[in-house]
């Protein structure tokens, strides 16, 4: 193999390796996206009191994600800000059939992100 075919080899498994880090990086911001899109509505429902949807997201949250405290703290302090962004600004609480809509649409999408993590 000459020095040009060496480096060409080299290059390409390099590039196919950052391809790899790439991809495995878009998962977890899809996957922290997740997260984040679970908080919000963890504070919405804590300030709505629908118990049921927060039972519902934290066990989405127990069946999906990898055991890592870091997550878990993530969704806790998200919920904590979001539920303080929804008081302080009086928002209406939505109606439950929507809210129950828009938890099962959350829960789809981190489902798929965890899934395409590969944790």
């Amino acid at each position: 193999m000459t020095a040009m075919m060496k480096g060409l080899a080299n290059g390409l498994i390099f590039l196919g390796l950052l391809g790899l880090s790439c991809a495995r990086a878009d998962g977890l911001d899809a996957g922290l996206a997740a997260i984040d899109r679970m908080s919000e509505l963890n504070g919405v429902a804590l300030a709505c009191r629908f118990d049921d949807q927060m039972r519902r997201i934290k066990q989405a949250l127990i069946d999906n994600l990898p055991k890592r405290r870091e997550l878990g703290a993530r969704f806790e302090e998200g919920t904590n800000a979001a539920f303080m962004r929804f008081v302080s600004k009086g928002r209406p609480c939505p109606s439950p059939a929507q809210f129950e809509s828009e938890v099962g649409l959350a829960v789809e999408q981190l489902r798929q992100a965890y899934a395409q993590a590969g944790d």
